[in-house]
Protein backbone atom coordinates (compact mmCIF):
# COMPACT_ATOMS: atom_id res chain seq x y z
CA UNK A 1 0.00 0.00 0.00
CA UNK A 2 1.49 3.43 -0.59
CA UNK A 3 2.20 5.77 1.61
CA UNK A 4 2.17 9.42 0.97
CA UNK A 5 5.51 11.23 1.80
CA UNK A 6 4.09 14.24 4.20
CA UNK A 7 5.14 17.70 3.41
CA UNK A 8 7.65 18.34 5.91
CA UNK A 9 9.57 15.72 4.45
CA UNK A 10 9.32 16.38 0.99
CA UNK A 11 10.39 19.88 2.18
CA UNK A 12 13.62 18.28 4.41
CA UNK A 13 14.50 16.57 1.13
CA UNK A 14 14.70 19.42 -1.18
CA UNK A 15 16.73 21.06 1.15
CA UNK A 16 19.04 18.33 1.57
CA UNK A 17 19.56 18.53 -2.03
CA UNK A 18 20.78 22.00 -1.75
CA UNK A 19 22.98 21.19 1.74
CA UNK A 20 25.05 18.28 0.14
CA UNK A 21 27.03 20.27 -3.08
CA UNK A 22 27.34 23.09 -0.32
CA UNK A 23 29.11 20.80 2.46
CA UNK A 24 30.72 19.21 -0.70
CA UNK A 25 32.24 22.83 -1.91
CA UNK A 26 33.15 23.61 1.90
CA UNK A 27 35.46 19.88 2.06
CA UNK A 28 36.85 20.78 -1.70
CA UNK A 29 37.30 24.19 -0.18
CA UNK A 30 39.76 22.86 2.58
CA UNK A 31 41.62 20.36 0.06
CA UNK A 32 41.86 22.85 -2.71
CA UNK A 33 46.28 22.90 -2.34
CA UNK A 34 46.59 18.97 -2.07
CA UNK A 35 44.35 17.98 -5.03
CA UNK A 36 43.54 18.69 -8.61
CA UNK A 37 40.59 20.80 -9.55
CA UNK A 38 39.81 17.82 -11.79
CA UNK A 39 39.30 15.70 -8.58
CA UNK A 40 36.70 17.45 -7.59
CA UNK A 41 34.22 16.46 -9.55
CA UNK A 42 34.54 13.55 -8.05
CA UNK A 43 33.49 14.64 -4.69
CA UNK A 44 30.08 16.05 -6.01
CA UNK A 45 29.72 13.07 -7.74
CA UNK A 46 29.61 11.34 -4.16
CA UNK A 47 27.07 13.84 -3.25
CA UNK A 48 24.99 13.36 -6.17
CA UNK A 49 24.64 9.93 -4.95
CA UNK A 50 24.22 10.32 -1.53
CA UNK A 51 21.14 12.41 -2.85
CA UNK A 52 19.96 10.37 -4.84
CA UNK A 53 19.97 7.45 -2.60
CA UNK A 54 18.75 9.31 0.59
CA UNK A 55 15.81 11.11 -1.13
CA UNK A 56 13.82 11.09 -4.61
CA UNK A 57 14.22 11.91 -8.45
CA UNK A 58 13.53 15.67 -8.01
CA UNK A 59 16.06 16.19 -5.44
CA UNK A 60 18.97 14.20 -6.90
CA UNK A 61 18.82 16.30 -10.44
CA UNK A 62 18.46 19.75 -8.60
CA UNK A 63 21.61 18.21 -6.75
CA UNK A 64 22.97 17.60 -9.68
CA UNK A 65 22.96 20.93 -11.21
CA UNK A 66 23.78 22.90 -8.40
CA UNK A 67 27.20 20.78 -8.19
CA UNK A 68 27.52 21.65 -11.67
CA UNK A 69 27.20 24.98 -10.72
CA UNK A 70 29.19 25.00 -7.90
CA UNK A 71 31.96 23.00 -9.36
CA UNK A 72 32.03 25.21 -12.21
CA UNK A 73 32.10 28.59 -10.14
CA UNK A 74 34.98 27.83 -7.42
CA UNK A 75 36.62 24.72 -9.12
CA UNK A 76 37.44 25.97 -13.34
CA UNK A 77 39.34 28.67 -14.62
CA UNK A 78 38.65 31.42 -14.24
CA UNK A 79 37.46 30.92 -10.66
CA UNK A 80 34.55 32.78 -9.47
CA UNK A 81 32.40 32.56 -12.90
CA UNK A 82 30.26 30.25 -14.55
CA UNK A 83 32.71 30.93 -17.24
CA UNK A 84 34.10 27.91 -18.93
CA UNK A 85 37.88 28.56 -20.28
CA UNK A 86 39.53 25.23 -20.88
CA UNK A 87 37.70 22.99 -23.37
CA UNK A 88 39.04 19.32 -20.73
CA UNK A 89 36.85 21.66 -17.52
CA UNK A 90 33.83 21.80 -20.36
CA UNK A 91 34.02 17.70 -20.53
CA UNK A 92 34.50 17.11 -16.80
CA UNK A 93 31.47 19.20 -16.15
CA UNK A 94 29.55 17.80 -19.26
CA UNK A 95 30.69 14.50 -17.65
CA UNK A 96 29.52 15.39 -14.08
CA UNK A 97 26.46 16.11 -15.05
CA UNK A 98 25.78 13.41 -16.99
CA UNK A 99 27.06 10.92 -14.41
CA UNK A 100 24.80 12.45 -11.89
CA UNK A 101 21.78 12.90 -13.93
CA UNK A 102 21.60 8.46 -15.07
CA UNK A 103 23.14 7.68 -11.34
CA UNK A 104 20.89 10.13 -9.99
CA UNK A 105 18.17 8.79 -11.80
CA UNK A 106 18.80 5.16 -11.00
CA UNK A 107 19.61 5.47 -6.95
CA UNK A 108 16.41 7.40 -7.26
CA UNK A 109 14.69 4.90 -9.13
CA UNK A 110 16.03 1.72 -7.00
CA UNK A 111 14.85 4.02 -3.68
CA UNK A 112 11.22 3.89 -5.03
CA UNK A 113 11.17 0.34 -5.60
CA UNK A 114 12.80 -0.03 -2.46
CA UNK A 115 9.97 2.02 -0.81
CA UNK A 116 7.48 0.24 -2.67
CA UNK A 117 9.02 -3.38 -1.41
CA UNK A 118 8.49 -2.46 1.95
CA UNK A 119 5.07 -0.57 1.56
CA UNK A 120 4.28 -4.00 -0.36
CA UNK A 121 5.60 -5.88 2.94
CA UNK A 122 3.65 -3.91 5.44
CA UNK A 123 0.69 -4.11 3.60
CA UNK A 124 0.76 -8.01 3.92
CA UNK A 125 1.90 -8.04 7.22
CA UNK A 126 -1.49 -5.84 8.02
CA UNK A 127 -3.07 -8.66 5.73
CA UNK A 128 -1.53 -10.95 8.08
CA UNK A 129 -2.84 -9.04 11.00
CA UNK A 130 -5.97 -9.00 9.53
CA UNK A 131 -6.88 -12.70 8.39
CA UNK A 132 -5.60 -13.73 12.02
CA UNK A 133 -7.90 -11.13 13.89
CA UNK A 134 -10.88 -12.74 11.64
CA UNK A 135 -9.89 -15.88 12.37
CA UNK A 136 -10.65 -15.26 16.43
CA UNK A 137 -13.75 -13.87 15.55
CA UNK A 138 -16.97 -16.42 16.80
CA UNK A 139 -19.97 -14.09 15.47
CA UNK A 140 -20.76 -11.81 12.68
CA UNK A 141 -20.69 -8.55 14.54
CA UNK A 142 -17.67 -9.16 15.75
CA UNK A 143 -16.20 -9.72 12.08
CA UNK A 144 -17.95 -6.42 11.37
CA UNK A 145 -16.19 -4.94 13.83
CA UNK A 146 -12.79 -5.97 13.67
CA UNK A 147 -13.00 -4.80 10.09
CA UNK A 148 -14.09 -1.73 10.70
CA UNK A 149 -11.00 -1.05 13.52
CA UNK A 150 -8.30 -2.39 10.41
CA UNK A 151 -10.35 0.46 8.03
CA UNK A 152 -9.97 3.23 10.61
CA UNK A 153 -6.72 4.72 8.87
CA UNK A 154 -8.11 4.95 5.63
CA UNK A 155 -11.59 6.05 7.33
CA UNK A 156 -9.36 9.00 9.00
CA UNK A 157 -7.49 9.90 5.70
CA UNK A 158 -10.73 10.96 4.51
CA UNK A 159 -10.73 7.81 1.67
CA UNK A 160 -14.29 6.46 2.37
CA UNK A 161 -16.70 6.61 5.31
CA UNK A 162 -18.81 3.28 6.86
CA UNK A 163 -22.32 3.28 6.75
CA UNK A 164 -25.06 1.02 7.28
CA UNK A 165 -26.54 -1.39 4.52
CA UNK A 166 -28.58 0.98 2.02
CA UNK A 167 -32.54 -0.53 1.41
CA UNK A 168 -31.60 -1.76 -2.45
CA UNK A 169 -28.72 -4.03 -1.17
CA UNK A 170 -30.07 -7.67 -1.29
CA UNK A 171 -28.11 -11.02 0.17
CA UNK A 172 -27.59 -13.88 -1.72
CA UNK A 173 -30.30 -15.84 -1.63
CA UNK A 174 -28.40 -19.40 -0.15
CA UNK A 175 -27.11 -17.11 2.74
CA UNK A 176 -23.34 -16.92 1.32
CA UNK A 177 -22.01 -13.66 2.15
CA UNK A 178 -21.83 -11.15 -1.28
CA UNK A 179 -20.21 -8.02 -2.32
CA UNK A 180 -21.96 -5.70 -4.47
CA UNK A 181 -20.26 -2.96 -6.38
CA UNK A 182 -21.06 0.56 -7.51
CA UNK A 183 -19.83 3.73 -8.75
CA UNK A 184 -19.90 5.32 -5.14
CA UNK A 185 -19.87 2.49 -2.84
CA UNK A 186 -18.70 -1.43 -2.33
CA UNK A 187 -21.61 -2.95 -0.07
CA UNK A 188 -21.05 -6.63 1.74
CA UNK A 189 -24.43 -8.43 2.67
CA UNK A 190 -25.36 -11.86 4.29
CA UNK A 191 -28.32 -13.18 5.14
CA UNK A 192 -28.75 -14.59 8.71
CA UNK A 193 -30.96 -18.05 9.27
CA UNK A 194 -33.93 -16.17 9.93
CA UNK A 195 -33.99 -13.84 7.02
CA UNK A 196 -32.32 -10.79 8.24
CA UNK A 197 -29.78 -8.88 6.32
CA UNK A 198 -26.66 -7.97 7.74
CA UNK A 199 -23.68 -5.94 6.31
CA UNK A 200 -22.24 -2.55 5.97
CA UNK A 201 -21.63 -0.04 2.55
CA UNK A 202 -18.09 1.88 2.27
CA UNK A 203 -19.48 5.04 0.32
CA UNK A 204 -16.30 6.94 -0.95
CA UNK A 205 -15.48 10.51 -0.67
CA UNK A 206 -13.28 11.17 -3.88
CA UNK A 207 -11.62 9.38 -6.79
CA UNK A 208 -9.85 5.98 -5.49
CA UNK A 209 -6.65 5.54 -6.07
CA UNK A 210 -6.06 2.04 -7.93
CA UNK A 211 -3.93 1.14 -4.47
CA UNK A 212 -7.10 1.59 -2.56
CA UNK A 213 -9.45 -0.41 -4.83
CA UNK A 214 -6.82 -3.02 -4.51
CA UNK A 215 -6.60 -3.02 -0.54
CA UNK A 216 -10.26 -2.93 -0.64
CA UNK A 217 -10.80 -5.87 -2.68
CA UNK A 218 -8.57 -8.12 -0.77
CA UNK A 219 -9.96 -6.80 2.61
CA UNK A 220 -13.13 -7.33 1.93
CA UNK A 221 -12.70 -11.27 0.23
CA UNK A 222 -10.78 -12.28 3.80
CA UNK A 223 -13.43 -10.91 5.29
CA UNK A 224 -16.20 -12.79 2.84
CA UNK A 225 -14.03 -15.85 3.86
CA UNK A 226 -14.66 -15.04 7.59
CA UNK A 227 -17.82 -14.68 7.12
CA UNK A 228 -18.42 -18.01 5.42
CA UNK A 229 -16.30 -19.75 8.47
CA UNK A 230 -18.41 -18.04 10.95
CA UNK A 231 -21.87 -18.67 8.90
CA UNK A 232 -20.96 -22.93 8.48
CA UNK A 233 -19.50 -22.48 12.34
CA UNK A 234 -22.68 -21.73 13.22
CA UNK A 235 -24.70 -24.39 10.83
CA UNK A 236 -22.50 -27.11 12.36
CA UNK A 237 -23.04 -26.04 15.43
CA UNK A 238 -27.11 -26.00 14.89
CA UNK A 239 -26.57 -29.35 13.18
CA UNK A 240 -24.68 -30.38 16.50
CA UNK A 241 -26.84 -29.12 19.07
CA UNK A 242 -30.11 -30.68 17.37
CA UNK A 243 -28.59 -33.95 17.00
CA UNK A 244 -27.43 -34.08 20.32
CA UNK A 245 -31.19 -32.85 21.63
CA UNK A 246 -32.50 -36.25 19.88
CA UNK A 247 -29.91 -38.50 21.47
CA UNK A 248 -30.82 -36.87 24.50
CA UNK A 249 -34.50 -37.68 23.66
CA UNK A 250 -33.86 -40.92 22.61
CA UNK A 251 -31.71 -41.46 25.56
CA UNK A 252 -34.42 -39.99 28.01
CA UNK A 253 -36.93 -42.08 26.38
CA UNK A 254 -35.47 -45.17 27.01
CA UNK A 255 -34.23 -44.47 30.23
CA UNK A 256 -38.16 -43.70 31.41
CA UNK A 257 -39.61 -46.64 29.48
CA UNK A 258 -37.48 -48.82 31.65
CA UNK A 259 -37.24 -47.33 34.97
CA UNK A 260 -40.22 -45.66 35.50
CA UNK A 261 -41.93 -49.26 34.91
CA UNK A 262 -40.85 -50.74 38.29
CA UNK A 263 -42.26 -48.12 41.38
CA UNK A 264 -45.16 -47.22 39.04
CA UNK A 265 -45.88 -51.25 39.16
CA UNK A 266 -45.30 -51.53 42.83
CA UNK A 267 -47.55 -48.24 43.68
CA UNK A 268 -50.40 -50.00 41.13
CA UNK A 269 -49.86 -53.30 42.66
CA UNK A 270 -49.96 -52.04 46.08
CA UNK A 271 -52.97 -49.36 45.36
CA UNK A 272 -54.81 -52.12 44.14
CA UNK A 273 -54.33 -54.40 46.59
CA UNK A 274 -55.81 -51.99 49.20
CA UNK A 275 -58.61 -51.31 47.04
CA UNK A 276 -59.75 -54.78 46.35
CA UNK A 277 -58.47 -56.81 49.38
CA UNK A 278 -59.08 -53.69 52.17
CA UNK A 279 -61.30 -56.30 54.10
CA UNK A 280 -58.91 -59.19 53.68
CA UNK A 281 -55.52 -57.55 54.74
CA UNK A 282 -54.54 -56.92 58.39
CA UNK A 283 -53.32 -53.30 59.82
CA UNK A 284 -49.52 -54.37 59.32
CA UNK A 285 -50.16 -55.80 55.87
CA UNK A 286 -52.09 -52.18 54.84
CA UNK A 287 -49.44 -49.91 56.55
CA UNK A 288 -46.52 -52.50 54.39
CA UNK A 289 -48.82 -51.59 51.54
CA UNK A 290 -48.70 -47.82 51.91
CA UNK A 291 -44.68 -47.89 53.31
CA UNK A 292 -44.21 -49.24 49.48
CA UNK A 293 -46.28 -46.94 47.89
CA UNK A 294 -44.64 -43.96 49.70
CA UNK A 295 -41.17 -45.08 49.02
CA UNK A 296 -41.80 -45.72 45.75
CA UNK A 297 -43.67 -43.01 45.21
CA UNK A 298 -40.35 -40.61 46.85
CA UNK A 299 -37.92 -42.93 44.60
CA UNK A 300 -40.22 -42.02 41.19
CA UNK A 301 -40.29 -37.99 42.19
CA UNK A 302 -36.75 -37.95 42.46
CA UNK A 303 -35.93 -39.47 39.04
CA UNK A 304 -38.37 -36.84 37.77
CA UNK A 305 -36.76 -34.11 39.31
CA UNK A 306 -33.72 -35.28 37.78
CA UNK A 307 -34.72 -35.68 34.76
CA UNK A 308 -35.61 -31.94 34.57
CA UNK A 309 -32.22 -30.88 36.26
CA UNK A 310 -30.72 -32.49 33.24
CA UNK A 311 -32.83 -31.17 30.87
CA UNK A 312 -32.09 -27.49 32.40
CA UNK A 313 -28.39 -28.50 31.82
CA UNK A 314 -28.88 -29.38 28.22
CA UNK A 315 -30.27 -26.62 27.17
CA UNK A 316 -27.91 -23.86 29.07
CA UNK A 317 -30.50 -22.80 31.43
CA UNK A 318 -28.67 -23.60 34.85
CA UNK A 319 -28.45 -19.90 36.19
CA UNK A 320 -26.17 -19.75 38.97
CA UNK A 321 -27.41 -16.96 41.85
CA UNK A 322 -24.55 -17.19 43.96
CA UNK A 323 -24.20 -16.23 47.85
CA UNK A 324 -22.17 -17.19 50.32
CA UNK A 325 -22.66 -20.69 52.17
CA UNK A 326 -20.57 -22.62 55.08
CA UNK A 327 -20.27 -26.27 53.89
CA UNK A 328 -21.29 -27.42 57.18
CA UNK A 329 -24.78 -26.04 56.02
CA UNK A 330 -25.08 -27.68 53.13
CA UNK A 331 -23.68 -31.00 54.40
CA UNK A 332 -26.32 -30.43 57.27
CA UNK A 333 -29.07 -30.14 55.20
CA UNK A 334 -28.16 -33.22 52.35
CA UNK A 335 -27.92 -35.36 55.79
CA UNK A 336 -31.52 -34.50 56.22
CA UNK A 337 -32.49 -35.33 52.95
CA UNK A 338 -30.47 -38.48 52.80
CA UNK A 339 -32.19 -39.69 56.32
CA UNK A 340 -35.41 -41.52 54.21
CA UNK A 341 -33.31 -43.17 52.03
CA UNK A 342 -30.75 -45.21 54.99
CA UNK A 343 -31.18 -48.26 55.44
CA UNK A 344 -29.05 -48.65 58.67
CA UNK A 345 -26.13 -47.29 57.05
CA UNK A 346 -23.74 -45.32 59.29
CA UNK A 347 -22.65 -41.48 58.37
CA UNK A 348 -19.74 -40.45 59.66
CA UNK A 349 -18.58 -36.63 59.15
CA UNK A 350 -15.46 -34.79 59.60
CA UNK A 351 -15.47 -31.10 58.49
CA UNK A 352 -12.39 -29.07 58.97
CA UNK A 353 -12.43 -25.86 61.45
CA UNK A 354 -12.42 -22.30 60.61
CA UNK A 355 -12.97 -23.35 56.55
CA UNK A 356 -13.76 -19.91 54.48
CA UNK A 357 -17.52 -19.55 53.33
CA UNK A 358 -17.92 -20.93 49.21
CA UNK A 359 -19.52 -18.14 47.27
CA UNK A 360 -21.64 -20.32 45.53
CA UNK A 361 -25.37 -21.28 45.09
CA UNK A 362 -26.01 -23.50 47.70
CA UNK A 363 -28.69 -25.36 46.46
CA UNK A 364 -27.32 -26.37 43.55
CA UNK A 365 -24.24 -27.25 46.04
CA UNK A 366 -26.26 -29.21 48.27
CA UNK A 367 -28.39 -31.21 45.56
CA UNK A 368 -24.62 -32.06 44.22
CA UNK A 369 -23.33 -33.60 47.30
CA UNK A 370 -26.76 -35.11 47.99
CA UNK A 371 -26.78 -37.00 44.33
CA UNK A 372 -23.20 -38.13 45.51
CA UNK A 373 -24.06 -39.55 49.08
CA UNK A 374 -27.64 -41.15 47.35
CA UNK A 375 -24.88 -42.89 45.39
CA UNK A 376 -22.62 -43.65 47.88
CA UNK A 377 -26.21 -45.12 50.15
CA UNK A 378 -27.18 -47.50 46.86
CA UNK A 379 -23.50 -49.32 46.83
CA UNK A 380 -22.88 -49.21 50.86
CA UNK A 381 -24.58 -52.41 52.78
CA UNK A 382 -26.59 -51.91 55.54
CA UNK A 383 -24.76 -51.73 58.56
CA UNK A 384 -21.62 -50.41 56.48
CA UNK A 385 -20.66 -47.03 56.57
CA UNK A 386 -20.39 -43.46 54.66
CA UNK A 387 -17.44 -41.13 55.72
CA UNK A 388 -17.70 -37.34 54.94
CA UNK A 389 -14.41 -35.19 54.76
CA UNK A 390 -14.43 -31.54 54.15
CA UNK A 391 -11.04 -29.67 54.08
CA UNK A 392 -9.20 -26.48 51.96
CA UNK A 393 -6.54 -27.39 50.26
CA UNK A 394 -4.62 -23.95 48.76
CA UNK A 395 -7.42 -22.17 46.94
CA UNK A 396 -9.79 -24.98 47.00
CA UNK A 397 -12.25 -26.93 48.80
CA UNK A 398 -12.36 -30.26 49.06
CA UNK A 399 -15.12 -32.83 50.14
CA UNK A 400 -14.22 -36.27 50.10
CA UNK A 401 -17.51 -38.93 50.70
CA UNK A 402 -16.36 -42.85 50.54
CA UNK A 403 -18.73 -45.76 50.67
CA UNK A 404 -18.09 -49.20 51.63
CA UNK A 405 -19.20 -50.51 48.45
CA UNK A 406 -17.82 -52.82 46.19
CA UNK A 407 -15.72 -50.63 44.52
CA UNK A 408 -15.11 -49.97 40.37
CA UNK A 409 -12.43 -50.98 37.88
CA UNK A 410 -10.27 -48.05 36.84
CA UNK A 411 -11.50 -47.72 33.58
CA UNK A 412 -15.03 -47.21 34.68
CA UNK A 413 -14.29 -44.00 37.26
CA UNK A 414 -14.61 -41.89 34.45
CA UNK A 415 -17.56 -43.57 32.79
CA UNK A 416 -19.86 -43.05 36.15
CA UNK A 417 -19.96 -39.02 35.01
CA UNK A 418 -21.40 -40.00 31.64
CA UNK A 419 -25.74 -39.64 31.66
CA UNK A 420 -27.24 -42.69 32.26
CA UNK A 421 -24.37 -44.84 32.89
CA UNK A 422 -24.85 -47.29 35.92
CA UNK A 423 -23.09 -49.87 37.60
CA UNK A 424 -24.13 -53.79 37.46
CA UNK A 425 -22.96 -56.45 39.63
CA UNK A 426 -23.74 -59.41 37.88
CA UNK A 427 -27.25 -59.88 36.66
CA UNK A 428 -28.00 -57.34 39.50
CA UNK A 429 -28.76 -53.94 38.70
CA UNK A 430 -28.56 -51.30 41.37
CA UNK A 431 -31.48 -49.35 40.34
CA UNK A 432 -30.24 -45.98 39.30
CA UNK A 433 -30.74 -43.43 37.18
CA UNK A 434 -27.29 -42.82 35.63
CA UNK A 435 -28.26 -38.89 36.23
CA UNK A 436 -26.51 -38.28 39.48
CA UNK A 437 -23.02 -37.81 38.89
CA UNK A 438 -24.12 -36.49 35.36
CA UNK A 439 -26.05 -33.34 37.00
CA UNK A 440 -23.14 -33.18 39.75
CA UNK A 441 -20.25 -32.68 37.69
CA UNK A 442 -22.24 -30.35 35.66
CA UNK A 443 -23.02 -28.23 38.87
CA UNK A 444 -19.92 -28.50 40.01
CA UNK A 445 -18.26 -27.51 36.42
CA UNK A 446 -20.71 -24.43 36.37
CA UNK A 447 -18.48 -23.58 39.32
CA UNK A 448 -15.69 -23.52 38.37
CA UNK A 449 -14.92 -27.20 40.13
CA UNK A 450 -15.19 -30.36 39.24
CA UNK A 451 -16.22 -34.29 40.53
CA UNK A 452 -13.42 -36.83 40.45
CA UNK A 453 -13.00 -40.57 41.57
CA UNK A 454 -10.37 -40.16 44.23
CA UNK A 455 -9.37 -44.03 44.56
CA UNK A 456 -12.31 -47.33 44.62
CA UNK A 457 -11.32 -50.91 45.15
CA UNK A 458 -13.38 -53.82 47.04
CA UNK A 459 -11.19 -53.45 50.49
CA UNK A 460 -11.92 -49.40 51.15
CA UNK A 461 -14.91 -48.73 49.08
CA UNK A 462 -15.11 -46.01 46.48
CA UNK A 463 -14.37 -42.11 47.32
CA UNK A 464 -15.67 -39.24 45.32
CA UNK A 465 -13.81 -35.96 45.80
CA UNK A 466 -16.18 -32.92 45.21
CA UNK A 467 -13.74 -29.62 44.32
CA UNK A 468 -14.58 -25.95 44.79
CA UNK A 469 -12.62 -22.80 44.51
CA UNK A 470 -12.85 -20.53 47.52
CA UNK A 471 -13.72 -16.44 46.52
CA UNK A 472 -12.23 -14.47 48.91
CA UNK A 473 -14.02 -12.08 47.52
CA UNK A 474 -17.44 -11.98 45.55
CA UNK A 475 -17.34 -10.49 42.30
CA UNK A 476 -19.40 -7.47 41.78
CA UNK A 477 -22.79 -7.78 41.07
CA UNK A 478 -22.71 -11.37 39.37
CA UNK A 479 -25.44 -13.31 38.46
CA UNK A 480 -24.81 -15.88 36.25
Amino acid sequence: MPVREPRSTVVHQWLIALALPLLVTLICQTFDHLLPDASFAMFYLAGVLLTAFTTATGPALLAAVVSFLAFNFFFTTPRYTLFILHQEDVLTASILVLVAVLTGHLAAGLRQKVQVLENSMHWTRQQMALAQALAGCVTTRDLFNTFAVHSRPLVAAGYFRIESLGGMTVASRDGAPCVHHSHDRISLAIQDKDGNTEGFSLVFLKQQPDWIMTHLDATLELLRLALSRVQLLGNLQQETIIKEREQLRSALLSSISHDLRTPLATMIGSVSSLRDLRGSLTAEQQDELLTNTLTEARRLDRYIQKLLDMTRIGQGELKLERDWAGIDEIVSVSLRRLKPLLNDQHIETHIAEDLPLLYVHAALVEQAVFNVLENAVRYTPSGKSIRIDAHQQNDKLLIDITDSGPGMPEEQWKQVFDMFFTLAQGDHQTGGTGLGLTICQSILGAHGGQASVLFSSPDTGTCFRLTLPLERLAPEGEVI
